[in-house]
């Protein structure tokens, strides 16, 4: 298995999926007009808030950049 190439998608999933997930929050927030986003995202988690979710993602999205370019860099340099 070429690690390499896992780590590559792992990365870009990261990036995805979290940029997904901040344009999911910043919708639902305009769209619903509360501008505060201080809705519960899952019930066992009381600290976990849709604003502290799409925090967390966006953090999430641009570790995931900085790494897929990171790998990719190495890819070309090879």
């Amino acid at each position: 298995m070429n690690t390499h190439k896992l780590f590559m998608a792992i990365a870009e999933a990261f990036m995805i999926y979290g940029l997904i997930i901040v344009g999911y929050g910043i919708l639902a927030i305009h769209v619903t007009k509360t501008w505060f986003g201080d809705w519960h995202v899952d019930r066992y988690l009381p600290w976990l808030t849709l604003d502290v979710f799409m925090m967390i993602s966006f953090a999430l999205s641009f570790f995931g950049f900085i790494v897929w370019r990171y790998l990719k860099y190495i890819e070309e340099a090879k």
